[in-house]
């Protein structure tokens, strides 16, 4: 299994910084989010972000985790992968989400789409980025772009080693209309919790195993070897002491499958294995207690 690590925003770190000692530590991968803010943390812009990042390293991959369809276009969306693919000598993976957080949308003075309207919005995004990143050109006229690439008018540093394109995803809908557009599939196990526009821990810990296998079926259904990721929160124990916010953490979930990794560093990992067995073979972490993806590497890597 691969295990990616994502930029702890808001910390202050610099992402090339972290994303070298990152690669020291033997991480498969890094991770940029796209956020303007998540309550109180700010974030980097993801491209410059990941840039610094596939700067300061050599043998680790770079992906963005997720690109927000709902803050670009998907013509500069694949122009940036395309610029980041040749800039990290073929390491980077276009990763493109729906978009999810309202609060960010309407600050900018947009309307936040409801959740079919964002679905078809990002599968047509999907269409016109997987065209792009193959040839440079694209011609689309939909419900939501209207694109003419074409002609003189195509993108540059197109290879014959184009990045690959991930889609992220949770929803049965968004499963099965993204999964034939896309190289690989990550599975938002959190997704219900972000439907209502914001991350909503209530409805996370609700969220099943069952819920988690059905949907890697359903990608399996649609196409059997396609390479399948997760998206996993995750807060871990320093040390023999207990950390009330991992603790607190982890009572918030409940019972829920998500708390499995929530917790003593060694339980949390041999949970993250375990996703092996359902056919995951990518998992990508965010630590939401500084230093947890530090306690988990050496049970990982």
């Amino acid at each position: 299994m691969e295990f990616f690590t994502n930029y702890p925003a808001g910390t202050g770190v610099d992402p090339g910084a972290w994303a070298a000692e990152k690669e020291a530590e033997g991480w498969h991968g890094v991770c940029a989010s796209d956020h303007l803010w998540v309550g109180t943390t700010r974030y980097p812009h993801v491209f410059v972000a990941a840039t610094q990042m596939a700067c300061a390293t050599s043998r680790t991959r770079i992906t963005t985790s997720f690109c927000n369809n709902l803050f670009r276009s998907p013509v500069e969306f694949a122009q940036a992968s395309l610029a980041l693919q040749e800039a990290s000598n073929g390491r980077f993976d276009a990763g493109l989400g729906a978009g999810w957080a309202r609060d960010e949308i309407e600050a900018m003075g947009e309307r936040f789409p409801d959740g079919p309207t964002r679905v078809s919005r990002y599968v047509e995004a999907l269409q016109i980025v997987s065209a792009l990143l193959q040839t440079g050109r694209c011609t689309f006229n939909g419900d939501h772009y209207q694109v003419r690439v074409d002609g003189e008018q195509s993108l540059a540093q197109v290879t014959d080693n184009p990045p690959p394109l991930i889609a992220s995803a949770g929803g049965p809908r968004a499963l099965r209309e993204v999964t034939p557009l896309v190289d690989r599939v990550e599975i938002k196990a959190s997704a219900r919790a972000t439907r209502v526009g914001y991350l909503d821990f209530e409805i996370m810990s609700t969220v099943t195993e069952e819920e988690v296998r059905k949907n890697v079926e359903r990608v399996r259904a649609i196409r059997a070897d396609m390479p399948i990721g997760i998206f996993i929160l995750t807060a871990v124990h320093a040390g023999p002491e207990e950390n009330p916010a991992v603790d607190g953490l982890k009572a918030g979930l409940g019972r829920g499958y998500l708390s499995r990794f929530m917790g003593d560093p060694s339980e949390v990992a041999r949970a993250l294995h375990e996703l092996g067995e359902m056919g995951i073979d990518r998992v990508q972490l965010t630590e939401l207690v500084p230093g947890s993806h530090a306690q988990l590497a050496p049970h990982l890597l």
